[in-house]
């Protein structure tokens, strides 16, 4: 049996976000209902192939389901995986959907994390981002998460919003800092094609803030947070001391995991594969029990060996030598030294003691270096 990690989809909203081009809607609950039989359908094929050591659901907003739908999902997921093994237990939450009851019900299936979904302690930024919640229901669900018992939550933020001030920043900064999370995630906006966002900026009803500001807000996020006794351990993640995202890790080494619901990815042994994204397309495939993965990739080993080191690149510690020859059996310099001299060279990279990561130079401009390795 493999170890991996379990990612499950809702891809369903209370309302799209500006930003947002996850593949997620705004439904009624009969689809909801439909959709969480159709994936423990597609859950209870998986018993017995695998041993998941992190659960990770996300969305759209897992949060927005009912009480009633939340516990069949729950119960779903003990059901068909084995609970002993499972060391992280994540789910993502919205503010304004997350109730007393709720998360009395993710302590009692033995959710053992939560991400929230707090983006901005600041309502006119949450206005803007369409969010559903206001700053103090953000601090009111965060102090029900900790009355409940929960002792591992990481709270998302966005900045970069047009705008928005370094001041505004700095504010979101020490009112996170002093809700005192275990984990922090700080994004730049960005501006996804397809968005309201996108739309509004090409038709110039708003106007990209001036990336010399999104950079200082970047830098003052690394040294607030640190100083602060976060770890800067992955280009957008802070976390105290143990609390890494362990699901998260999965992904930034680029190792097997499992991805269940609509549009969902998985990958296994070197194959990648997704589910069908159109979400009545997804239900009905699987309860007329046809193939429902739109797409599949066998990844040649050169292929997988460059997705690895881009991905690896992402987290501070970036990756060994010895690990990469395990898993492809050759050193990273035969197959990216001239990248590797090159980078270097510009003080981009450092590879010392046989590993390969970003310098802090290199890090402010991460999606540059990465390219040079695709």
């Amino acid at each position: 049996m493999l170890h991996n990690s379990l990612y499950i989809h809702i891809p369903f909203c209370a309302r799209k976000c500006r930003y947002c081009d996850f593949n997620s809607i705004v439904s009624e609950s009969k689809t909801i209902d439909r959709y969480l039989h159709a994936m423990e359908k597609e859950l209870s094929v998986l018993k017995g192939r695998y041993v998941f050591n992190t659960v990770y659901i996300g969305g759209g907003t897992p949060s927005i389901l009912t009480e009633v739908q939340m516990e069949k999902l729950l119960h779903t997921v003990i059901r068909y995986v084995p609970s002993s093994e499972i060391q992280e237990y994540t789910v993502e939450a919205n503010p304004g959907t997350l109730t007393a009851n709720k998360i009395r019900m993710l302590k009692e299936y033995l959710v053992n994390r939560i991400s929230l979904g707090v983006q901005s302690f600041q309502d006119r930024e949450l206005n803007f981002l369409g969010r559903i919640h206001s700053s103090n229901d953000a601090r009111d669900a965060f102090a029900l998460l900790r009355k409940a018992g929960f002792k591992n939550i990481n709270i998302d933020m966005i900045f970069g919003c047009p705008e928005q001030s370094l001041d505004d920043w700095e504010k979101d900064l020490k009112t996170v800092v002093e809700l005192n999370p275990e984990h922090i995630s700080t994004y730049a906006l960005t501006y996804e094609e397809g968005t309201l966002l996108t739309r509004d900026l090409d038709d110039a009803v708003i106007h990209k803030l001036d990336e010399g500001v999104e950079l200082q807000m970047y830098k003052t996020a690394i040294s607030y947070l640190t100083r602060s006794g976060y770890n800067h351990y992955e280009i957008s993640n802070f976390a105290k001391y143990g609390y890494e995202c362990a699901h998260n890790h999965v992904y930034w080494k680029n190792m097997g995991y499992v991805g269940v619901g609509a549009g969902a990815f998985s990958l296994i042994d070197g194959v990648r594969t997704s589910n069908e994204k159109d979400i009545c397309k997804y239900i009905d495939g699987i309860n007329e029990n046809k193939n429902i993965k739109s797409f599949r990739e066998n990844l040649q080993i050169n292929q997988f060996a460059s997705e690895t080191v881009v991905m690896s690149l992402r987290l501070r510690q970036g990756i060994s030598n010895a690990d990469f020859y395990e898993r492809f059996g050759y050193k990273i310099e035969d197959q990216f030294g001239e990248q590797i001299n090159s980078l270097a060279k510009d003080g981009l990279i450092s590879y010392k003691a046989e590993r390969l990561k970003l310098t802090e130079k290199g890090l402010f401009v991460a999606d540059t270096v990465m390219a040079e390795f695709i």
